[in-house]
């Protein structure tokens, strides 16, 4: 009833805990060449005009009970990491951005457009990183769960208590902006650990321009849950080189038919034969290509896009 109201604030409540250090903040203020004062405190929102301190210090502070759950799973849903951070919250984030780096793999995938290789995150541009400041900005940590972050063959999931605050699902995907921590947020962008708070969704969206699979968001009234897709699980990395320089050759000569290619590519290597050219386009490449025409007389082309 009392968070119903939207007055109140956990962040500015008086903290249970009052017997409290700050090593790791402390250390962290130190990179960004600054120091932990009173002064800073009373300006940060970290103690009460009382000169108690709040539960935004109790988070920032060595003794945080918070904890953020970390695991990768396997095909058959066995664990092949489980980890749990806890202690300040910003040494907290700093361990999860480190192992979310970690397993956002690189592999070498296929350029649809170009038919060259190139190298490819899972979780393209900064999708991954900006869910995860999003889960610990917007968390609601008067509720007694944990923001989790889980890594599935196909997917990431990011999962944190607390729903949308203030604001409707389309609002957020319209731009509109709701701070259910703002002071937590201003830590953060003080610390430059977040670069555009607010931008996180639509920089998440922008990240997977030019793929089939989008990110997903789903509200309920005390989870916010985002689920990134593995775009390397989409794309056929079963192209070898032979099947690239044929996919080249016939974006550069459209109609060209098998013994043409053969002889082509014979020329720089000996041992492609029509048996190879053939074999090749009929198991790796059906997908990128289709063949026109008669047997005698027709060629290969690449398929139009949807």
């Amino acid at each position: 009833m009392i968070m119903e109201t939207r007055r109140y604030s956990y962040e500015e409540d008086i903290s249970d805990e009052q017997d409290l250090t700050f090593k790791a903040f402390s250390r962290v203020l130190e990179d960004n060449e600054m120091k932990l004062t009173v002064r800073m405190m009373n300006t940060l929102g970290m103690k009460s005009r009382s000169g108690e301190y709040t539960n935004l210090a109790f988070l920032m502070s060595d003794q945080s009970d918070i904890v953020v759950k970390l695991a990768e799973y396997d095909s058959d849903m066995n664990f092949r990491i489980k980890k749990s951070f806890k202690g300040s919250l910003v040494k907290i984030l700093s361990d999860v951005e480190e192992q979310t780096e970690r397993l956002n793999d690189v592999k070498v995938v296929i350029d649809g457009s170009s038919f060259k290789r190139k190298e490819t995150k899972s979780y393209p541009g900064a999708s991954i990183r900006e869910m995860v400041l999003n889960a610990f900005c917007h968390a609601s940590y008067f509720l007694h769960s944990n923001i989790k972050i889980e890594f599935f063959p196909d997917k990431a999931k990011i999962s944190s208590p607390g729903g949308i605050f203030n604001a409707t699902m389309d609002d957020i995907m319209n731009g509109v902006q709701t701070y259910r921590n703002p002071r937590l947020v201003n830590v953060f962008d003080k610390l430059h650990l977040i670069e555009n708070f607010g931008t996180g969704i639509p920089r998440t969206l922008q990240s997977y321009e030019g793929y089939e699979v989008k990110p997903e968001f789903k509200a309920s009234e005390n989870f916010f849950i985002v689920t990134l897709p593995n775009v390397n699980c989409i794309q056929n990395e079963s192209i070898n080189d032979l099947g690239l320089e044929i996919l080249r050759l016939i974006k550069e000569n459209p109609g060209i038919n098998a013994p043409s290619i053969t002889s082509l590519l014979s020329v720089k290597d000996h041992s492609v034969t029509l048996f190879r050219v053939k074999n090749e386009i009929g198991r790796n490449l059906d997908r990128y290509i289709e063949h026109v025409g008669s047997n005698k007389t027709g060629g290969y082309y690449l398929k139009k896009k949807e």
